[in-house]
């Protein structure tokens, strides 16, 4: 995997007020979360492929916003990473291994290393892992587990994801709209 975050310090540096102890901690952890969003979203283009050909979407809800994948990529299958940080709980993971499973074709886990290992008890086979450390002042990724395909999705639900103008326009082109013409959802 290819490092492709951006120097921690420099944007600590861009702060215009100093943090402090608690503060400090939790700014700079929200500065490498953006870097750990952006290293993901640079793992994705390198192996999808750059936009228009992989569309990225952060913060996707899926299940009617039951749940929410951090960083999505759609090229045909859709991918979907969840980042696990510092300050997450691994016992968020079974709801969302649950709803990511009706949806996602793939799924991928992002954590720091001390929680990668415990993280393959928490998540199907077919999820890959990846873990993700701050070295050089950037957040730099490295695949665990690699991705399997989901073995069973639910219709429903990946249809879901689109909206009642894309569903009514799919309906007409195979001459089934006659009765949702006049459908809001």
């Amino acid at each position: 995997m290819v490092n492709r975050g951006a120097p921690l310090e420099a944007a600590v540096a861009r702060t215009k007020t100093p943090r402090t102890g608690a503060a400090a901690c939790a700014y700079a952890e929200l500065m490498l979360d953006g870097q750990i969003r952006q290293a993901v979203r640079d793992e994705l283009i390198a192996i999808h492929g750059k936009p228009p050909v992989t569309l990225l979407r952060d913060e996707l809800g899926l299940c009617l916003g039951a749940t929410r994948v951090d960083v999505a990529a759609v090229n045909g299958q859709l991918t979907g990473c969840e980042i696990n940080g510092d300050r997450d709980r691994l016992s968020r993971l079974p709801h969302q291994v649950e709803l990511y499973g009706r949806v996602l074709d793939v799924a991928v886990l992002i954590t720091e290393p001390k929680c990668a290992r415990k993280a393959v008890a928490h998540v199907p086979q077919w999820w890959g892992i990846w873990q993700v450390e701050e070295r050089d002042g950037s957040a730099r990724i490295e695949q665990v587990r690699q991705t399997g395909t989901n073995p069973g999705s639910d219709p429903l639900s990946v249809a879901q994801l689109l909206w009642r103008d894309e569903v009514y326009a799919e309906l007409q082109a195979r001459e089934a709209a006659a009765s949702l013409a006049r459908a809001t959802r």
